[in-house]
């Protein structure tokens, strides 16, 4: 298991200036774009615009804070996202991003097609909770409010556990906090839980 404090993040700025980029891992741990089998970072949309194409990329989207984005995908279907919702789409889809009020952070799943899947959940921890992270990996993001680690470590939001396929056993955490549960498996692996 492996603790990544979202102030550790290095901020990368968007192409086209109208974000910024923080990497939190990527699998197999150091792949680049071209060659990872998933990657999860956290974004900030400081204006209008486009995202990046992603050829052969299943992406999920959760909004993590801010007023709220609309995404076009493809100049067609709007989908408005406010704080705690997610959406699913292709890399390859044209997405435009209009903000509602101010700037947003959202937590970014991207998926190599064809190689692995994940499932998301929102868990809202009241008081404690033990979290099963699976067998092929998965993260704990905190998206909102404060969490407990049993040996007293305080996360805040944009904080992230990272388990390792080779972790063994539940992560319990306490506080009060609306997580993101995100687990990770090849695609020829049957699903379970």
């Amino acid at each position: 298991m492996q603790l990544i404090l979202y102030s550790d993040l290095n901020p990368t700025p968007w192409k086209n200036g109208g974000g910024e980029t923080r990497e939190i891992a990527t699998f197999p741990p150091g792949a680049e774009f071209n060659d990872f089998d998933w990657r999860l970072s956290i974004a900030t949309i400081a204006e209008d615009g486009a995202f990046s194409a992603f050829p052969g990329i299943d992406r999920t989207l959760i909004l993590m804070s801010g007023n709220g984005v609309t995404l076009r995908l493809d100049n067609r279907a709007e989908h408005v996202l406010k704080a705690g919702d997610l959406l699913t789409f292709a890399g390859e889809q044209a997405v435009y991003s209009t903000l509602l009020d101010g700037t947003v952070q959202d937590l970014n799943v991207m998926l190599r097609r064809g190689r692995f899947l994940a499932r998301i959940d929102r868990v809202l921890l009241r008081d404690k909770a033990a979290l099963d992270p699976g067998i092929s990996g998965a993260a704990v993001v905190v998206r909102e409010g404060q969490a407990s680690l049993s040996d007293g470590l305080i996360l805040g939001p944009g904080d992230t556990i990272l388990c390792n396929p080779t972790d063994s056993g539940t992560i319990t955490l306490t506080g009060e906090a609306d997580l993101v549960l995100v687990r990770f498996r090849p695609v020829d692996q049957p699903a379970t839980g």
